[in-house]
Formats: C-alpha cells, sequence, structure tokens
C-alpha cells in the first residue's frame, strides 16, 4: 500500500531547502536541481509545487514573514500590558532575526527582487507585513497617549517611521557581519526615540531607568 504524501509538510521541506540554498548561492546562480538535492527528491517532485523558481523564491519571504506576524501577534497577545506589548514587538523581531542570522543576507535580496521583478506579488507580500506592523505600531502609539505615557505625536506617522528606523538598524547588522548585539541595538533605538516622546510625568517616573540604558549603548 502506497504512503500518504503530507503534501503541506513536504511544501515546508521544499521551501526550507529552498532557503537553505538561495541563502547560500543567491538566487540567480541557484537552479531547481540545487534545491531538489537539498531537500533530497527529485527535481520534477519541486515542480509538482511550485512552476517556477520564483514562486519559490517568493514561497520562502511568506513563509518567513508569515511566522514573523504570527511570533508578533502571539507575543503581544500574551503581553500584560502596553508598555510589555511594545517590548514585545522588540523581542519578537530580535528573535526571528537572529534565528535566520545566517540566512540575514537573503531578506535583503528578497527586497531587491521585489524592486527589479515584473511580478508584482513580492512588494504586494512585503507591504503586508509593513502594514501589519504600522497597524500594530500606530495602536500601541494610541495607546500609550492615552494611558499618559507618550506626549500628543501622529501615531501613524511615527509607526512608519518605526518601521523604517527598524529595517535600518537590521541592515546595519547585516552589513556589519552581526558585529554588534541586536537585542541591545534595538533596546537604545526603543529607550532614545521612547525618551523624547515620553510625557512630562512619564519622564520623571522612567527617566534614570532609560537614562542608564542611553548612557550604557550597546554595551
Amino acid at each position: 500500500m502506497p504512503a500518504i504524501v503530507d503534501k503541506q509538510k513536504k511544501r515546508r521541506d521544499i521551501v526550507n531547502a529552498a532557503a537553505v540554498v538561495f541563502a547560500q548561492t543567491g538566487y540567480h546562480e541557484t537552479t531547481i536541481q540545487h534545491i531538489a538535492r537539498q531537500a533530497g527528491i527529485g527535481k520534477g517532485t519541486v515542480y509538482e509545487y511550485f512552476a517556477t523558481k520564483e514562486d519559490l523564491f517568493l514561497a520562502v519571504y511568506d513563509a518567513w514573514m508569515t511566522d514573523y506576524e504570527e511570533l508578533v501577534a502571539r507575543n503581544v497577545e500574551q503581553a500584560t500590558d502596553t508598555l510589555a506589548k511594545v517590548e514585545a514587538v522588540r523581542d519578537s523581531t530580535v528573535e526571528f532575526y537572529q534565528q535566520r542570522a545566517g540566512q540575514a543576507p537573503l531578506l535583503l535580496e528578497l527586497w531587491a527582487h521585489a524592486l527589479r521583478t515584473d511580478n508584482p506579488a513580492f512588494l504586494n507580500r512585503i507591504n503586508a507585513t509593513r502594514r501589519f506592523l504600522n497597524n500594530l505600531g500606530a495602536e500601541l502609539t494610541k495607546e500609550l497617549i492615552q494611558q499618559g505615557w507618550f506626549t500628543n505625536v501622529d501615531a501613524q506617522a511615527f509607526a512608519l517611521l518605526e518601521t523604517g528606523i527598524n529595517d535600518g538598524v537590521f541592515l546595519a547588522w547585516v552589513l556589519d557581519g552581526g558585529g554588534f548585539p541586536l537585542d541591545k541595538a534595538y533596546t537604545f533605538r526603543q529607550s532614545l526615540i521612547g525618551y523624547g516622546l515620553l510625557s512630562e510625568q512619564a519622564r520623571h517616573m522612567l527617566a534614570s531607568r532609560l537614562q542608564s540604558k542611553l548612557e550604557r549603548g550597546l554595551d
């Protein structure tokens, strides 16, 4: 009796194998045969799940971003208050990037490919994650304002800027070869920006703690 194939697992295995190969050799140098060999299957099996190499490239990014969004959402949901939710977003981002440190340059290649290809699915997927982060960031910022932690600020504009700064910290970390601690870089960024937005009452309550973090920098 033939074994029953778990198609979802097989698809995940192919995507995971593709991520390894794409990270090692780059998108353009990678072939379906390379991916099939990494996955321990025939090339034809890969084509049963993905019509083109580009479809598989997109599937890698989609899988990563889905994992990231689910990690953020889960950790935010478990947080007990708004400040803890903010920290949950930060910690989830650091965890996600550190887990994929060896494949981090692949994210940059995926972003670059999204700007070059005629296939709109890449930019659509990237922008879906950015909307998720921007909406969550704006929601948390509004809560911080309402609770008296932050002074009045355009929450949507601030969330948009925060998303861009996060991307910039990640890019600097990749270009530096992971030469500085990513978790401390994100904590420093959060403390620096948060200090500037605190209400007078909140600044009085948190000043010493934040000042200590700012003075330590990335140490």
